[in-house]
């Protein structure tokens, strides 16, 4: 059976992508702070967490870093292992996608983030995995 683009896409979608008008998983992203002093990253992330609108503030060596503590304050055990991130197009509506393995508990797993902006993008992206791992374990 022959894949056609349309429908390639539309399964890495579902699969890694979150869809406003089907949402799954636990986590959204819905905006972030970000500050740096002395090496330390300081992020302040507003998350809604199973329908409810939060922020969740952590530090970090970098934004990943502080993100994944900042996760660990809703009880999600997420380290990123390996990082990836390529541009979609150019110009000045860009777009990025970044690819991050995680593990989430005991388990290992990619998520996939797509913004204009690259931190946010990768800051998706593991929401995706922590969200891939959530859906999985139901």
């Amino acid at each position: 059976m022959r894949c056609r683009p349309p429908s390639l896409w539309s399964a890495f979608s579902d699969e890694y992508l979150p869809d406003p008008t089907r949402p799954w998983g636990r986590f959204a992203l819905e905006g972030t702070r970000l500050s740096t002093s002395a090496g330390e990253h300081r992020l302040e992330a507003d998350v809604v967490v199973d329908g409810s609108p939060t922020t969740l503030e952590g530090a970090g060596n970098g934004p990943l870093d502080a993100f994944s503590a900042a996760l660990s304050g809703v009880d999600v055990d997420v380290r990123v292992l390996d990082y990836h991130e390529h541009a979609l197009s150019s110009g000045e509506d860009a777009s990025a996608a970044a690819y991050v393995e995680c593990a989430v508990g005991g388990r290992v797993l990619w998520g996939v983030g797509i913004d204009s902006n690259i931190v946010t993008a990768s800051l998706k992206a593991v929401v995706s995995a922590v969200n891939r791992a959530a859906r999985d374990a139901a």
